[in-house]
């Protein structure tokens, strides 16, 4: 069962809005990076290590964390998420404008991700 993300009708009343936004945003990655093939997902990690070193603080520590990090920010642009607080706003209206709990997003190509 899906965790429900609005913020008026949490599921846990200890989670914060900012936690239900943070798991929301994983979600989204997640289910992102879950559609891609092993290329597209080699690929799109040598596009964020590049970013990296295209950096201006000059340091290259690549970690595993770092890297999975740096792959997850980039997703993260490529899907368009919102940020913190327009995602709050979305969530507090209860209209049609609410992120949806699920991605539809295809694969980079606009394939199907398979």
């Amino acid at each position: 069962m899906l965790p429900s993300y609005s913020v008026t009708g949490m599921a846990d009343p200890r989670s914060s809005p900012r936690q239900l936004y943070l798991a929301w945003v994983a979600d989204q990655i997640e289910e992102y990076k879950a559609g891609l093939r092993r290329d597209e997902l080699l690929e799109l990690a040598e596009e964020a290590v590049q970013e990296l070193f295209d950096s201006r603080d000059g340091q290259y520590p690549l970690t595993e964390i770092l890297l999975r990090d740096a792959v997850d920010a980039l997703i993260f642009r490529r899907l368009t998420l919102p940020a913190y607080r327009q995602w709050l706003r979305m969530c507090q209206k209860d209209t049609s404008g609410r992120p949806p709990e699920s991605t539809s997003h295809p694969g980079p190509a606009g394939g199907d991700g398979s």
